[in-house]
């Protein structure tokens, strides 16, 4: 079963459409050298609990199936991105964990368009010293270690959506 009805993921698209800002990096740094996007952060306390617990059931058994990494719950919000071929959205190859998010250890992406409704715009990882185009089928579910190196190609036509979070835990040791 799809872990989200394709009712709900129109909702999501017409809900960054209206209420999306322009995105911004870690320490609410803008620089479009690195990212083009409009986000819109969805927290529980905004009505969207269910998302989380949605969410957080599908990280935890992808984890217990694949990571055994010891995790709580998500760092933050979940962000709501939309990448617009009007500016050639993008997010240039970077990581999730880091210096100010160091106890992020899964990160997980949604993908809310459907593929044929834009071109460009692949997440990639990099994996095995090489790009890897991540499934594009709407309502597919990606996840990886966040110190995994990413990016989002520039969208050469229409728009793509997509429901992007971050699972935490004790910091490494």
């Amino acid at each position: 079963t799809p872990m989200f009805s394709p009712a709900e993921l129109d909702g999501l698209q017409q809900l960054s459409d209206e209420q999306s800002q322009p995105g911004t990096l870690s320490g609410s740094v803008q620089d479009d050298s690195i990212r083009r996007s409009r986000v819109l952060w969805l927290h529980p306390s905004d009505g969207y609990q269910w998302l989380f617990d949605r969410l957080l059931g599908v990280v935890r058994a992808l984890n217990q199936e694949h990571y055994h990494f010891d995790i709580h719950d998500f760092d933050g919000g979940i962000q709501l991105a939309r990448y617009d071929e009007s500016d050639a959205g993008f997010y240039t190859w970077h990581m999730d964990a880091g210096e100010r998010t160091a106890t992020r250890k899964i990160s997980i992406s949604v993908q809310v368009s459907d593929p044929g409704a834009y071109e460009g715009g692949n997440l990639e990882l990099f994996y095995k010293m090489r790009p890897f185009i991540a499934d594009r089928t709407r309502g597919a579910v990606v996840s990886f270690p966040s110190w995994v190196m990413h990016r989002v190609t520039p969208v050469t036509r229409g728009v793509r959506y997509s429901l992007v979070g971050w699972v935490a835990g004790p910091r490494w040791r």
